[in-house]
C-alpha cells in the first residue's frame, strides 16, 4: 500500500442538478438523488492544507469540470443549462474532500485524457 500525494475530491450532484437532468431528457429513468450520488466523479488534485484551497482550485477550473459532467449525460448542448457560471456550478454540485489517498497496487497508474477538450 502506498500513500499518493494527492487529495481526492468527490463531485456530488445536488437536487438542482437532478431537476435539470429530468427536464432535459424525456427518456430519463426516474432517478432519485441518492441513486445519482452512488457513482460520482472523483478528482485527484494537488495536496492542500485547507479545504478552502481545494474549493479555490475547483473555482479556477469549474468551466471544464461543469462541461465534462454535463456532457457525460449525452444531452445535446442546446439543452445544457443556459447559466453555466461559477455560481451555477456550486448550485449543481458539492464536493467531498479526502486528504488521505492510498494506492493498494504496486503497478503504475495509467494516465490518459478522459475528454480531449479538457487538456
Amino acid at each position: 500500500m502506498y500513500f499518493v500525494d494527492r487529495t481526492a475530491v468527490v463531485l456530488k450532484p445536488t437536487e438542482q442538478f437532478l431537476q435539470w437532468l429530468k427536464q432535459s431528457d424525456d427518456n430519463m429513468p426516474d432517478l432519485t438523488l441518492a441513486q445519482l450520488r452512488t457513482n460520482c466523479s472523483v478528482f485527484l488534485v494537488p495536496e492542500f492544507d485547507q479545504p478552502e484551497e481545494v474549493v479555490a482550485y475547483f473555482d479556477e477550473r469549474y468551466q471544464q469540470i461543469f462541461e465534462a459532467e454535463i456532457s457525460g449525460w449525452d444531452i445535446p448542448s442546446a439543452k445544457w443549462p443556459q447559466d453555466m457560471s461559477l455560481k451555477a456550478f456550486w448550485e449543481f454540485f458539492e464536493v467531498e474532500i479526502h486528504d488521505m489517498v492510498l494506492d493498494m497496487e504496486e503497478a503504475d497508474i495509467a494516465v490518459s485524457p478522459v475528454f480531449d477538450n479538457m487538456m
